[in-house]
């Protein structure tokens, strides 16, 4: 019986043990779980709750209304006027580009900011288009950079003014020869860095239902609509007690949640979306590598460079940051920056303050003659002004605290690539990490570290679709057409890469059906449209091809690969004057592009004009000898001979 007994307190100990420790395991991973989200539900998270916009906030919020508008993010975005350029204007204020051989000229006219584009043979203009600028972005403490609107379609132009060296200049990205003109269209992972929430069409990228004039209030405290219908109705919670789950308050945020809300936008890399994920789901006081990842190249030795946008990644790296969150909130921007109030007018003694939070006077080794020198301004010293890599003509604060130093580094040790991280996310999937080296090398540098580190890990981690893309950059298209998908398995993009490969090969049906699929997935990009455009037509389906070019100049507007299409197709259904027509509105939006010479070539070879198919095919054969196949540049000229 007593034996019984002690069974029967052995099996009760063991039942509590267990319970226990399924207790344990289970807050362990409530507290995982919670992280990998948010550290406090809103409801204002939800999809249906809209953004009410930035003078619905001013109702209630006039004192922070009125220092926000004057602030770097509130001056972000506008309408093109006179009061928003901090541009000078005048002869004097020209941009040359010897690269392209082009000139830019920017002037008002009737109260409208335009930017003329020409070209000189000795005093002779030989090239002149105008656009009108619709939008100027750039709150005027660094640069102005300017933006076309057509038919919801945004695109950037090419000079920027450069506010701290008071002059203008080609347009970050657009120098050294890479200057796409007029024709460089934003996304919305652009627009929704640099001004308020965008709202974009279905299944869109590029085109916008409207577009807002500047970051707004909900940018860092999310859509207010729930929030104001609340308050108006005499409802809500004491936030002297509570956290009121209808908007968000940064402040009450944990400080990993903080540095994703400010890095969102100040942290500048290669961003990877996760998958059905838009640029446009975040919302203050969710983890940002729930929606999308940022990747950064490491190096070895000196961390001097760095980009404009990186103040969150340097900021990061800085042991006052390391050491001050290792529990508790401590130290985030917002110890140092007031989101309310301009830097313009926040004086040193506010950074001073943060810093004497953990410093004090005595800890300071520096010499006091440079102490007095530097106005005991710690910025001055810990966080110097330098030039970033990105953005010429720009001086910034390097937000990574340090001490100064005199060392010097050897230019080999500075250059010595580790590989790519996530910012924002140390443990990322392999899956995500293969296609940041694939997308990195596609985007940003052709160093043959991040694609052969690509294929490195695929070798052991056999992702198909990552193959897919591999294959296309390393242009081996033979082999991208060997992998099997089955039917809508691919995005967009992959559709497009199967078609393009398929193309290559020379094989059109295929090519079309994939050029279709990735048009349908994503009908407002103008890659997939203008290349499924000349699928149709380099498969004599002018009707087809015809009609599809008709819709889209009127989606897209003016462009020259689709009015040069357009004129391919006049040629070919011997509707000469439409043909013309359109290869000269063409060549007045592009004049170097030598598919629109070889459509004037074709057309004039068909209207038996010899001396015009002499002059573009010289023109031609000056810039591509090898343009036109020896056998077809014989019978051409035989044909002229006769």
């Amino acid at each position: 019986m007593a034996s019984q007994v002690r069974l029967k307190y052995r099996f009760k100990k063991l039942v509590v043990f267990f319970g226990l420790f399924i207790i344990v395991i289970m807050l362990v991973y409530c507290s995982n779980s919670n992280k990998s989200t948010t550290d406090f539900y809103y409801d204002n998270h939800a999809d249906s709750v809209a953004y009410v916009g930035m003078k619905t906030c001013a109702t209630c919020h006039q004192n922070k209304h009125q220092t926000f508008v004057h602030t770097g993010m509130g001056l972000s975005f506008d309408s093109a006027t006179r009061q928003k350029s901090s541009a000078l204007f005048g002869a004097n204020h020209q941009v040359y580009d010897s690269f392209s051989d082009l000139h830019y000229y920017p002037f008002w006219e009737n109260e409208k900011l335009y930017i003329k584009e020409f070209r000189l043979l000795e005093q002779d203009t030989i090239h002149q288009l105008t656009k009108e600028i619709n939008y100027i972005v750039g709150s005027g403490q660094h640069t102005n950079s300017h933006i076309i609107e057509k038919n919801g379609y945004l695109f950037q132009a090419p000079i920027t003014f450069y506010v701290q060296k008071q002059k203008w200049d080609l347009a970050p990205g657009f120098e050294g020869g890479n200057n796409s003109r007029f024709s460089r269209i934003l996304n919305s992972e652009c627009i929704s860095c640099h001004n308020s929430m965008p709202d974009l069409i279905d299944n869109s990228q590029f085109k916008f239902k409207t577009i807002g004039n500047g970051i707004d209030c909900e940018r860092c405290h999310g859509p207010g609509e729930l929030h104001v219908s609340q308050r108006l109705n005499g409802q809500g919670v004491d936030v002297r007690d509570e956290i009121d789950p209808t908007i968000v308050n940064p402040s009450k945020l944990s400080w990993d949640r903080q540095i994703d809300l400010c890095q969102r936008c100040h942290l500048q890399g290669l961003n990877l979306l996760k998958d059905g994920k838009k640029f446009t789901d975040f919302k203050p006081g969710m983890k940002l590598s729930d929606i999308f990842e940022i990747y950064l190249p490491e190096f070895e030795g000196n961390q001097s460079q760095f980009d404009m946008a990186n103040h969150s990644q340097r900021f990061q790296m800085s042991k006052c940051f390391t050491s001050s969150n290792t529990s508790d909130l401590k130290f985030t921007c917002i110890s140092c920056h007031n989101p309310h109030v301009s830097v313009k007018i926040t004086g040193s003694e506010v950074y001073n303050t943060a810093c004497s939070q953990c410093h004090t006077k005595k800890d300071c080794t520096t010499p006091p003659e440079q102490l007095v020198k530097a106005s005991h301004n710690c910025v001055s010293c810990h966080m110097p002004s330098s030039s970033s890599e990105d953005i010429p003509h720009v001086s910034v604060h390097d937000h990574y605290i340090r001490k100064p130093s005199d060392k010097k580094y050897d230019v080999s040790q500075m250059q010595k690539l580790v590989g790519l991280y996530a910012v924002n996310n140390s443990q990322p999937e392999i899956e995500h990490q293969i296609l940041a080296y694939l997308e990195y090398w596609e985007k940003f540098d052709k160093n043959p570290f991040y694609i052969n580190k690509a294929r490195e890990m695929l070798l052991s981690n056999d992702y198909p679709h990552l193959w897919l893309k591999y294959f296309y950059l390393k242009e081996e298209y033979e082999k991208v057409t060997q992998l099997s998908f089955e039917y809508g398995e691919l995005d967009a993009w992959q559709s497009f890469m199967m078609g393009e490969s398929y193309a290559r090969l020379n094989q059109l049906s295929q090519a079309i059906f994939y050029t279709e699929n990735a048009y349908e997935l994503e009908p407002t990009n103008q890659m997939f449209s203008i290349q499924l455009l000349k699928r149709y037509i380099a498969n004599g389906s002018l009707d087809k091809a015809n009609k599809f070019g008709d819709k889209l100049l009127n989606e897209f507007g003016d462009n020259a690969s689709i009015l040069n299409s357009l004129a391919k197709i006049s040629t070919l259904k011997k509707q000469y004057f439409n043909a013309e027509k359109y290869v000269n509105q063409a060549y007045q939006l592009d004049a170097d592009d030598l598919s629109i010479w070889e459509t004037y070539f074709n057309l004039y070879i068909q209207l038996g004009d010899d001396k015009n198919v002499l002059y573009w095919l010289n023109k031609i054969q000056e810039k591509q000898p090898n343009y036109i196949e020896s056998n077809q540049l014989d019978e051409i000229l035989d044909s002229l001979k006769d």
